[in-house]
């Protein structure tokens, strides 16, 4: 019976997959809008521009920079027997309102909920034993759950580094960066701040069928979104193909 619930978990992951993957079909296939065209549109948009600050940025954690939209993941080395592996041991995102502008127009998008696809990357290496630089420290003092790695121990003779090492990735979207959007547009005439701004915002709404804010152009957004689930789908696809060899195995 181990083919058939092989197989089935495979359709299982493929179904999970597949649900994930939706953002990124949904933003490969469609075309971008002038933004000057989007400010009564009835079906979901795509909008191409500069990032310029609306009401303020939100702080990057990891590097202490003032920006639009980050995210942060950190990685730990572990081991387990004579095995090691790095291991996500916390991550986390954040996004303000921000303006974006083309040449046409300008239109707020309020970016609450919105599926992040940033390339911009900056990762800090910290071997284990040795201090984090002090934006971490503080990161890790105030902002997270992870205790510090500059851990050692004393043999009188020698000092043994017995903290593990540490991979700090943040990825941010900041004020004068490219910027792309997909999203739903809602018009509201509030939203006109200057005389660029039309009267619409940008934001995640119950019927559109994705929501995303990316520091790339279209085709690096959809590419972005669709490499997180990469391993998930070839894992997927294995299953099956074994799965589905070893059902016919036994029915012949």
């Amino acid at each position: 019976m181990l083919g058939p619930a092989l197989f089935l978990v495979g359709v299982v992951a493929l179904l999970y997959t597949g649900s994930q993957l939706r953002p990124a079909y949904h933003v490969y296939r469609g075309d971008t809008n002038d933004v000057i065209a989007v400010e009564r549109a009835e079906e979901p948009v795509e909008i191409e521009g500069t990032a310029t600050e609306l009401d303020g940025t939100v702080t990057a954690p990891l590097s202490e920079t003032p920006c639009l939209a980050y995210e942060f993941e950190v990685e730990e080395l572990q081991s387990s027997g004579k095995n090691s592996s790095w291991n996500t041991v916390d991550e986390g995102a954040a996004a303000v309102p921000f303006r974006l502008e083309d040449r046409t127009a300008s239109v707020r998008v309020d970016s609450a909920g919105a599926d992040l696809a940033l390339s911009t990357a900056v990762t800090v290496d910290v071997d284990g034993g040795d201090p984090e630089p002090e934006p971490i420290r503080r990161f890790l003092e105030t902002e997270s759950d992870l205790e510090s790695e500059n851990t050692s121990l004393d043999l009188g003779v020698v000092e043994l580094a017995t903290g593990n090492d540490r991979k700090y990735h943040e990825r941010r979207l900041e004020p004068g960066d490219d910027a792309y959007v997909f999203g739903r547009s809602r018009y509201d005439v509030e939203a006109r701040e200057t005389m660029r701004d039309i009267s619409a915002v940008i934001e995640d709404r119950p019927e559109s069928p994705a929501f995303v804010v990316s520091d790339s152009s279209q085709d690096g957004a959809a590419r972005l979104l669709a490499k997180r689930y990469l391993s998930w789908l070839a894992i997927s696809a294995i299953l099956l193909l074994i799965g589905g060899w070893m059902t016919v195995a036994m029915v012949v």
